[in-house]
């Protein structure tokens, strides 16, 4: 059995979009200092690192994380690879031409590459979500869609005042989840998979932390 992680390790200062506090990882116990034990502390933000999106993160009376059911995290695995620049939108054109088949329940993950810049400032200017993209998913009838990249939407740095995040609206507002800041993709563009995206259940959460995994079938 194949299995290849999609997560990215979680670590002490870790990028993450810049309005959120920072990622610590630290000792709390230390065998070096006397201590009985190591015992690591963490501290971060529900949207840095790996996370799934539950509908509450935009959607005022939306299930939060925990109350989602457990076969809304697990399915058959979509994976199209699509080469845009940072800032250039991805449409329904792109994932409709892309070969790879899209079957009601999936969940489609989009390989950009852009995994690879993560500790660079490039991360922040990544591909987006174009809404008719979005609208394509809804209609294709997945229950996950996620990116290498930061955000669904627009990045950070091209938002205009009042950005009211159409991609997370249209997606979430529709009971698909969203999953951000996924890796490794490129080794499973268009084989046949079963993806695992099970997140932390916190309690009234927007966002749970997950190790997602494809499980690559043969």
């Amino acid at each position: 059995m194949e299995m290849v992680d999609l997560s990215r390790v979680i670590y002490d200062g870790m990028p993450k979009i810049p309005i959120l506090p920072d990622v610590h990882v630290r000792k709390f116990l230390s065998l070096e200092k006397g201590h009985p034990l190591n015992v690591t502390e963490l501290s971060l933000p529900c949207h840095a690192g790996t996370h799934v999106d539950a509908p509450i993160h935009i959607v005022a009376n939306g299930k939060s994380i925990e109350q989602l059911p457990l076969d809304a995290f697990v399915g058959a695995g979509a994976v199209i690879g699509v080469k845009k620049k940072g800032g250039e939108e991805v449409t329904a054109k792109d994932l409709e031409g892309s070969g790879v088949p899209v079957n009601r329940g999936d969940i489609l993950m989009l390989y950009t590459g852009w995994d690879e810049k993560f500790d660079s400032p490039d991360y922040n200017l990544h591909p987006y979500l174009s809404v008719d993209a979005a609208e394509w998913m809804v209609k294709k009838g997945i229950k996950m869609f996620g990116i290498d990249c930061i955000t669904v939407d627009l990045p950070t740095p091209l938002r205009p005042k009042g950005f009211d995040f159409p991609v997370h609206r249209a997606l979430l507002g529709n009971e698909v989840l969203i999953a951000e800041n996924v890796t490794n993709l490129g080794s499973i563009v268009g084989k046949r998979t079963r993806i695992m995206a099970f997140p932390l259940r916190v309690k009234g959460s927007d966002a749970g932390h997950a190790r997602i995994v494809a499980e690559v079938l043969h």
